[in-house]
């Protein structure tokens, strides 16, 4: 017996862990086309609903109309102080957009809004709000009166109706106002226009006004600021009595002077170049002090170049020779040798002391150099103070001096700016003009009936897209052949067409049904490497599936071909091959699996020669347990030794072990699945039951398979129609 296909356990889980809900292709048009198709009647409903409620909404809802007024916006500069044309050209060119979004915010302003309301009586009473069509009330309180809600709500509505925007490239401002009386949209619309224009002048003229106020008061504070600031300068000066000496050295060199500015400057920087060299001094003594005091006192550069130390070092010299010429034919302690030896040691005493004597003075330079550097540190901390002082002075003059100096620009710069403005306060030029005024238009804006349709197609395409995705997806089911290969990753066997009557379609030899089950033994025949597998089960995942009729029929495929053929019936629980090939069945796999009866009792022949039955026979009560024994193992050892094929016919997997049991005994399993009724996963989930046994996985056989109601019709991998040719035609 040949081992369960690891190639085929592989795919399973593959198919279980990395399989999305579509295939990895492309997208697929036939299948997008098939599941329209299958959903074809509930999308039908969903277009006709949507439009019947588009139907509905254009009939009730409340018509409007449109009032157009157009007005020009010419943008040119404003003349508030009359300097600055060139710079307020230039600034519009660069920003126009900002410009035009400006004037349509003043367009729909609260100013111009309550001077049209004002104008057409629209706060009076609820007229306005009635024609509107506006229910709500007026919301009162401890803040708003019942007048001032209801203007505040008239307001609103004004707003909430009134479109203002330009019409391209242009500098054409469109308004339009809707309401459901077309002579109010046209009275509303041009009544906007001409508070926006009169608004614009009314604006202008209080911005030169307002300007020409301005300019009076700024220039009595910049007299008053200029004059404070003179006597605040000359007082200041004659005060601290600072002379500025720099100044008069650059009137006389026409040149910035680079001298000090004053004589405690002076000193300081004469002070300061003073420091910088002592303080070199200092280093340089502390530099020699520190190598003299390091080293040995004979071999210091400065008491080697001394002239005495010089003397005395050739004098010691002298004496050490004689000295050691003495010591070689007399002994110490004679005399000569003695009074060589005490002058040795009063020269060693003189070098001594003068080159004691000459370290002594350079540490007494570095002294006298720290000393020095010292003081003039303290007369230059000293004389910092007094040049911070006169800094400080100096600095609040030259301040006070530059703000009489701005102070008498500013004043003269505003008496300029201000006489400018007072002779062109007169002129206003208006840069808006109506182009069009508003008119009645008969015909309503709302409800638009093409666009209703339109939005009512694409709402229900919306809808229709949902529902295909969520179909697809929830009930993610087997329909197709490609479906076995591309969801399952299983080989498929192949389809069964759907029928009525079935038996009758498979006595004839030359139906699509008999086509089909050909094709069907033809891939159990080649399953195995090893040809023709000797024993097959059949098994599916519910129940009425059309497991039993096409083990039967592929039981009387065999048959023809002249094989024996031996058809099992093991669903203790509902036989039906009996039914199918009209056996009667008192005694079967039940009494045999219970030692009530032989095997060879239980063999029945049929109408079909070469195939031999045995039915389920008698319900028993507990057909789990009886599967369990060794009797359906023996009897299958011995039934494959005596017919070329068995085919077992097994319960479904759902909820029963018996199947799981069986496949153990077996050499190839068949899976059957009816078109369109079981759920990917429910598969996968049954066919992991017995992936753990031995048998080969030969293939899965779909039943009930009708693509032209599934929408894919016969064309491509989905025909299966080929049908014989009418003999008695010519």
């Amino acid at each position: 017996m040949s081992k369960f296909n690891p190639n085929t356990d592989q795919s399973i889980e593959v198919a279980r862990k990395d399989y999305s809900g579509t295939p990895s292709s492309a997208l697929d048009l036939m299948e997008i086309y098939a599941a329209a198709y299958r959903s074809r009647f509930v999308l039908m409903g969903i277009f006709v609903g949507c439009l019947m409620l588009a139907a509905g909404a254009t009939l009730l809802i409340t018509r409007k109309y449109d009032g157009i007024a157009t007005v020009e916006v010419r943008q040119e500069a404003e003349k508030v102080l009359g300097t600055e044309d060139d710079r307020e050209s230039v600034s519009n060119r660069v920003d126009v957009e900002r410009f035009l979004d400006t004037q349509v915010g003043l367009a729909r302003s609260r100013v111009v809004l309550t001077a049209v309301a004002d104008e057409l009586g629209l706060f009076r009473e609820n007229t306005f709000l009635e024609e509107m069509n506006v229910s709500e009330e007026p919301e009162t309180g401890l803040v708003l009166s019942e007048q001032e809600a209801r203007r505040k709500l008239v307001l609103e509505t004004l707003d909430e109706n009134l479109s203002v925007s330009f019409s391209g490239q242009t500098r054409l401002l469109k308004i339009v106002f809707r309401s459901p009386d077309s002579r109010l949209s046209a009275k509303v619309a041009n009544s906007v226009a001409e508070n926006y224009i009169r608004s614009n002048l009314q604006r202008k003229s209080e911005s030169s006004s307002y300007a020409l106020e301005f300019l009076q008061a700024q220039l009595r504070e910049a007299q008053i600021r200029l004059e404070a600031s003179q006597r605040a300068a000359l007082e200041y000066g004659r005060r601290t009595r600072i002379v500025d000496v720099s100044s008069a050295a650059s009137a006389t060199n026409n040149e910035e002077s680079t001298q000090p500015r004053s004589l405690i400057t002076a000193q300081l920087v004469q002070l300061n170049s003073d420091y910088t060299q002592a303080v070199a001094e200092r280093v340089a003594a502390e530099q020699k002090w520190i190598r003299t005091r390091s080293q040995p006192i004979l071999n210091n550069p400065d008491v080697l170049a001394n002239q005495a130390i010089q003397g005395l070092l050739e004098q010691r010299a002298t004496l050490q020779s004689e000295y050691e010429l003495q010591l070689e034919t007399r002994q110490s302690d004679f005399p000569s040798v003695r009074q060589v030896s005490a002058k040795l040691q009063e020269i060693e005493r003189q070098l001594t002391a003068v080159a004691s004597n000459i370290r002594s003075g350079v540490q007494s330079q570095f002294e006298i150099a720290k000393a020095r550097e010292r003081q003039l540190l303290r007369q230059l901390e000293a004389l910092k103070g007094e040049t911070l002082v006169e800094q400080s002075q100096t600095i609040q003059l030259t301040i006070l001096r530059r703000e009489a100096d701005t102070n008498r620009v500013q004043f003269e710069s505003l008496l300029r700016r201000y006489n400018q403005l007072n002779a062109e306060s007169g002129v206003q030029a208006n840069n808006l003009a109506i182009v069009d005024q508003a008119v009645i238009d008969p015909e309503p804006v709302w409800p638009n009936i093409p666009l209703n349709i339109v939005l009512a197609l694409m709402a229900a395409f919306g809808l229709s897209v949902i529902y295909m995705f969520v179909d697809s997806q929830l009930f993610d089911r087997i329909r197709t052949p490609a479906d076995v290969k591309d969801k399952l990753n299983l080989p498929i066997l192949g389809a069964i067409p759907i029928t009525t009557e079935i038996m009758s379609e498979v006595s004839d030899q030359k139906s699509e049904i008999s086509e089909a089950f050909n094709l069907i033994r033809t891939g159990i025949s080649v399953s195995s490497v090893n040809g023709a597998p000797k024993s097959v089960m059949l098994t599916s995942v519910q129940a009425s599936e059309g497991k039993t009729s096409s083990c039967v029929s592929i039981a009387i495929g065999f048959a023809r071909l002249g094989k024996r053929v031996l058809l099992i019936d093991v669903d203790l629980r509902r036989p039906n091959i009996h039914r199918l090939l009209d056996l009667p069945n008192k005694v079967g796999m039940s009494s045999i699996l219970s030692t009530q009866s032989a095997v060879d009792d239980a063999i029945q022949q049929c109408a079909y020669p070469g195939l031999d039955v045995i039915t389920g026979g008698p319900v028993a009560p507990s057909p789990t347990d009886l599967l369990m024994g060794n009797q359906f193992k023996a009897m299958m050892d011995q039934m494959v030794g005596r017919y070329d094929i068995v085919l077992v016919d097994t319960p479904p997997l759902l909820s029963l072990a018996d199947a799981e049991i069986l496949s153990g005994q077996v050499e190839a399993i068949v899976f059957v699945l009816e078109s369109g009724r079981n759920g990917r996963k429910s598969i996968l989930n049954a066919i992991s039951r017995i992936q753990k046994s031995e048998a080969n996985f030969a293939g899965v056989v779909l039943t009930k398979y009708n693509p032209g109601e599934m929408g894919y019709g016969n064309y491509g991998e989905y025909a299966y129609v080929y049908r014989y040719a009418d003999s008695t035609k010519d």
